[in-house]
């Protein structure tokens, strides 16, 4: 199975926190169906890591939760909590500049982006 990844996001955080970078960035860009909001000036995904490990297989939902938290650690992406009950956790996800930068260079440089 061939899985679209940006090279260099994976040398820096790891390939399992590459491909869950590039799952949501064509989340946001409606390449699948997921729930999305625009809220505080950026296009936010609301996205599990269960869902997560749905839409990505050979990731387990350990590894995908590691793997959204490297990528919140790393400046790639921003965390709120935009759901409308107060019991559901689930985070909603939103790329940081320096994310939308790292993604942008994946595009420029040949790398699967429209």
């Amino acid at each position: 199975m061939y899985q679209p990844m940006n090279v260099e996001l994976a040398c820096r955080l790891g390939m399992a926190a590459a491909i869950a970078a590039q799952c949501l960035w064509d989340g946001l860009d409606g390449q699948f169906e997921a729930e999305t909001e625009t809220a505080k000036g950026s296009l936010w995904i609301r996205m599990g890591h269960r869902q997560l490990s749905l839409l990505i297989p050979y990731l387990s939902p350990h590894m995908a939760k590691s793997a959204l938290r490297r990528l919140v650690k790393g400046g790639i992406l921003r965390t709120a909590d935009l759901n409308e009950s107060p019991f559901d956790r689930t985070y909603w996800y939103a790329f940081a500049a320096y994310g939308k930068r790292l993604m942008a260079v994946a595009c420029e440089d040949g790398q699967e982006r429209p």
